[in-house]
C-alpha cells in the first residue's frame, strides 16, 4: 500500500507587510525545492484586510494585496511560476485572526494585554496544527510585530515535531520592506527604492535562514494534550515544571493501600482504579526485580505467578496477605481471574492484549503531567510488544 505524502503547510505571522508570505513561499518552493499545499497566516484585522484587498483604512492598492482576485500577488506568483493556484489552499478561511477573550478581533498589537492575547492565540493554533501526524509545518517567524515572531518560535519549541521546520526569510537591503517587491519574478522588473533609486529585481536576493529549535514534546506534559483554553503562560509554567521533574529526579511512591501514585513528598498525587494500580504495580515490581535486565517484559511472558506476587503485595499492604489460590473475592480485584483466563487461552490472548492497551492508555492519561519515566512505555522486541517502567529502580518505593 502506497504511503501518503505529508501535507506541507507554510505557517506565517504577518502584519501590514504581507510580502513575507510570498518571499517565504519563493524561498521554500523555488530555492529549497519544498512543496507547499496550504498557507496559513496569523494576523490582525488590519493585516487580513491588507492580504485580502491591499487597502487598510482607505490607504493602499489592490496590487499590495495577496488575494485580490485580479491584482493579488499570490495569484501573480502562481502565474509566473506555472502553478495552479488551486493546488495551494490559501484564502480567507486559512487566515487566523488574533482576538480578545470575548471574541473581538484585534486591529493591531500594541499593549501588554494584546501581546499576551497574541501569544495565547499563536500557541493554540500551532498546537492544533501539530496534532495531525500527516502534516509538516514550515513556520516562518519573520513577519508581524516582533513579539508575534517570538511567540511563534516559542510555540514551535513547545509543540514542533521532528518533521517541522522554523525559519526566518531575509531579503537584501534594496528590496527589504519595499512595498512593490513580493518575490523575484522570472522576467526582471525595475522598482524604485525609498530613497528614489531604481533597482532591478534581477539583483534581489532571498535567503531562507533555518532556525534550529529544541523540541520539548518529549517532556510529555499536559500542556501538549490539554485544553486549548490554557494560556501560553500556563503552558510554559507547566512545561518548566515537568523539566524540573526530570532534573530533580523525584522518587515514585506506589501507595498500594490508598490506590494511588505519589511523586516526591506529595508533590503530585494521582489516584488509580484497582485495575490500573495492579498493572502499574506489577511493572514497578518487574523493574525492582530486574526482570528482562531492566524491567522490560513482554505481555506474552506474563504468568499467573506474576499476578499472584503482585496481588499478595497489594493485599499485604491492606492488612492481610492473600494469594490468588484462595477462594476469596477481594473488593475491586474480580477482574484478575478473567484476565488470567484470557492470558492462558491462545484464542483469547488478542482480547487480553487489547484490554491491556486500553488500560495502559488510561494510566498514561491519568499520569499525564509527569515525565515519560513515570509511565509504562512500550517497545517491540522480535515482533512482540514489551512494556517497561523506565524509572531507575532506586527511585521506586512501595508504601502502605
Amino acid at each position: 500500500m502506497r504511503e501518503e505524502r505529508q501535507r506541507h503547510i507554510l505557517l506565517c505571522v504577518a502584519g501590514l507587510t504581507p510580502q513575507i508570505v510570498t518571499e517565504t513561499l519563493y524561498a521554500l518552493t523555488r530555492q529549497a525545492g519544498e512543496c507547499v499545499d496550504e498557507i496559513r497566516v496569523i494576523t490582525t484585522l488590519d493585516g487580513r484586510d491588507k492580504i485580502m484587498t491591499g487597502v487598510v483604512n482607505g490607504r493602499g492598492r489592490p496590487e499590495e494585496s495577496l488575494l485580490h482576485p485580479e491584482a493579488g500577488q499570490f495569484y501573480a506568483f502562481c502565474r509566473d511560476f506555472g502553478i495552479d493556484s488551486r493546488a495551494i489552499r490559501f484564502d480567507e478561511k486559512t487566515i487566523s485572526l488574533l482576538h480578545t477573550r470575548d471574541g473581538l478581533t484585534l486591529p493591531d498589537i500594541r499593549t501588554p494585554e494584546e501581546n499576551e492575547l497574541a501569544g495565547d492565540r499563536i500557541c493554540d493554533i500551532v498546537r492544533e496544527l501539530t496534532k495531525d501526524p500527516g502534516t509538516r509545518i514550515h513556520a516562518s517567524a519573520a513577519g508581524g510585530r516582533k513579539t508575534m515572531g517570538i511567540y511563534l518560535t516559542a510555540a514551535m519549541q513547545l509543540f514542533g515535531r521532528a518533521q517541522d521546520t522554523l525559519s526566518h526569510v531575509l531579503v537584501n537591503e534594496e528590496f527589504e520592506g519595499n512595498p512593490a517587491f513580493y518575490y523575484p519574478p522570472p522576467k526582471p522588473v525595475r522598482l524604485r527604492t525609498r530613497d528614489g533609486r531604481e533597482v532591478s529585481t534581477e539583483d534581489a536576493r532571498i535567503y531562507l535562514a533555518p532556525i534550529p529549535f529544541i523540541r520539548l514534546r518529549g517532556v510529555r506534559s499536559n500542556w501538549l494534550y490539554g485544553q486549548s483554553a490554557n494560556s501560553y503562560g500556563q503552558i510554559v509554567r507547566s512545561a518548566q515544571d515537568n523539566l524540573d521533574f526530570i532534573e530533580k529526579e523525584y522518587d515514585l511512591n506506589v501507595d498500594l493501600r490508598r490506590s494511588r501514585v505519589v511523586v516526591g513528598q506529595g508533590l503530585r498525587v494521582i489516584s488509580l482504579t484497582p485495575r490500573e494500580l495492579f498493572f502499574y504495580a506489577m511493572f514497578a515490581l518487574f523493574r525492582l526485580e530486574g526482570r528482562g535486565g531492566d524491567g522490560v517484559v513482554s505481555l506474552f511472558q506474563l504468568r499467573r505467578a506474576d499476578f499472584d506476587a503482585t496481588f499478595r503485595r497489594v493485599t499485604a499492604a491492606r492488612g492481610r496477605e492473600i494469594g490468588l489460590d484462595k477462594s476469596v473475592v477481594y473488593p475491586g480485584f474480580g477482574f484478575l481471574e478473567k484476565m488470567l483466563g484470557q492470558l492462558a487461552s491462545a484464542e483469547q490472548i488478542p482480547e487480553f492484549m487489547s484490554k491491556f492497551y486500553t488500560l495502559n492508555a488510561r494510566i498514561k492519561e491519568k499520569l499525564d503531567g509527569l515525565p515519560e519515566q513515570f509511565t509504562l512505555t512500550s517497545r517491540e522486541d522480535r515482533g512482540k510488544a514489551c512494556y517497561q517502567l523506565p524509572l531507575p529502580p532506586e527511585r521506586i518505593k512501595f508504601v502502605s
